[in-house]
């Protein structure tokens, strides 16, 4: 498994993953290499204030789009997941039809209607050092999905973690016990 590129798959939380952060969590790997693991969770809208200790931009404030939690790690980082109808030469293509953006400049161009025709602002990302995120699947709290096309801009936010997991052939009503299982 150390060698098997994950990018542009989805990672599943499984049930007994019951933190706060991670329940019910669906996580689009950005990078994946032997150095480590960056992804986004692409499900969890921030609906409650935003902490008074992240700074955003006056640009920010200004776009009409909902503010995702990406994870855990550097909440004072914007990470702008989307389509490529728009792209930078430091955008990072995560796939056909996905790329990845952290440039004071897309703001800017999501501003005045230049920019992506879809996209998620992301504050933070979710990370793992070298062979961590290996370890968490063979122990069973992450399934692997390769990433549906349109899934995330189609498919609501609510209904993405039971979309992935009836995707993988599981029921995500029943109580399944962990199976160190990957898809």
């Amino acid at each position: 498994m150390k060698n098997k590129s994950f990018n542009n798959n989805l990672l599943v939380s499984m049930p007994h993953l019951n933190d706060t952060i991670f329940n019910k969590s669906v996580i689009l790997i950005c990078d994946h290499s032997l150095d480590g693991t960056m992804g986004l969770i692409i499900n969890k809208p921030i609906t409650s204030k935003i902490n008074e200790n992240i700074i955003f931009d006056d640009l920010l404030k200004k776009i009409d789009a909902n503010i995702y939690f990406g994870g855990p790690v550097n909440l004072a980082a914007c990470f702008i997941l989307h389509d490529k109808s728009y792209c930078l030469d430091k955008s990072k293509i995560i796939s056909n039809d996905l790329c990845l953006t952290s440039n004071k400049q897309i703001i800017k161009d999501i501003e005045n209607g230049s920019g992506p025709n879809n996209f998620k602002l992301n504050l933070g990302y979710a990370g793992w050092d070298s062979g961590q995120l290996e370890s968490e699947i063979k122990n069973g709290d992450w399934l692997m999905l390769p990433y549906p096309k349109n899934f995330i801009f189609e498919i609501p936010d609510e209904k993405k973690w039971s979309y992935t997991v009836n995707k993988l052939g599981l029921d995500p009503n029943e109580n399944w016990a962990s199976s160190g299982a990957q898809a």
